[in-house]
């Protein structure tokens, strides 16, 4: 990590300690990308207890910061330290710890936004912590049943043939955003279930394709096939990603 993203990482921390019920606070793998690199942001989960500041104050913690907002229907603070951008996540740790105990009745959360909540915090580079509520929590995300990844992995599968359909009839129709909504959807339930096969949770989306074809299981062919329909190529119209995304799927169930 460069000197000046440690030295403001630092500092937003402290900062961030000031709000009671604070017990961690954790920075995303994005700071570790060169600060030029488009991709390029500090983004900090802060696992709290108890009442969240409002917004006002929470900005006068970071006085010298510019283009301070704040998200209207999530707890999320944007602002730029030193031109650096700057993103933070508010998150109750009542919320994760009732995910936790009871996985297998909260698995329609995963099923929509995918396993992303777990791998921030898995993950997350250490840069506060109150007690032991994180270890604790991290050692129960390496521990979870067989059939939590089953479960996911079936309904990964499940969104994939749904959107399968949707791209055959919006080629057939020749509806274009419809073709992108169901091409995009189809892709994103499919690394999903690759995902889930390989009991692994999901990056975010600017590391979804790194990671997906870094996965130890994958079906046969499909770092082609994959390379394929994510190439824009007039050899690869619609119709031959229809034919693609038919070929993935049946490789998948090979994998069920």
């Amino acid at each position: 990590m460069k000197r000046k993203v440690q030295r403001i990482s630092s500092y937003i921390t402290d900062q961030l300690q000031m709000i009671d019920g604070v017990v961690a606070i954790t920075l995303h793998e994005s700071a570790e990308s060169d600060i030029n690199d488009p991709y390029f942001f500090l983004s900090l989960d802060v696992y709290y207890h108890g009442a969240l500041p409002d917004a006002g104050r929470r900005q006068s913690l970071f006085e010298d910061a510019g283009g301070f907002e704040t998200s209207s229907y999530s707890t999320k603070d944007r602002f730029f330290i030193e031109k650096l951008p700057v993103r933070i996540e508010y998150k109750h740790i009542q919320r994760v710890e009732h995910l936790l105990q009871n996985v297998d009745e909260n698995l329609w959360a995963f099923r929509e936004t995918g396993t992303y909540m777990f791998y921030r915090l898995a993950k997350g580079a250490v840069l506060y912590e109150d007690g032991d509520w994180l270890n604790q929590i991290r050692t129960q995300l390496s521990q979870l049943p067989h059939n939590f990844w089953e479960a996911l992995r079936e309904a990964y599968f499940y969104s994939a043939e749904h959107y399968l359909v949707d791209l055959k009839s919006a080629v057939l129709q020749k509806d274009d955003l419809f073709y992108l909504i169901s091409l995009s959807g189809f892709i994103k339930s499919i690394c999903s279930f690759l995902f889930a096969l390989n009991h692994r949770f999901e990056p975010s989306g600017r590391q979804l394709f790194q990671q997906t074809l870094a996965l130890d299981t994958l079906p046969e062919n499909f770092r082609g096939r994959f390379h394929s329909i994510l190439r824009e190529d007039p050899e690869y119209p619609p119709e031959r990603k229809q034919e693609i995304a038919e070929l993935m799927t049946r490789s998948m169930i090979n994998l069920m």
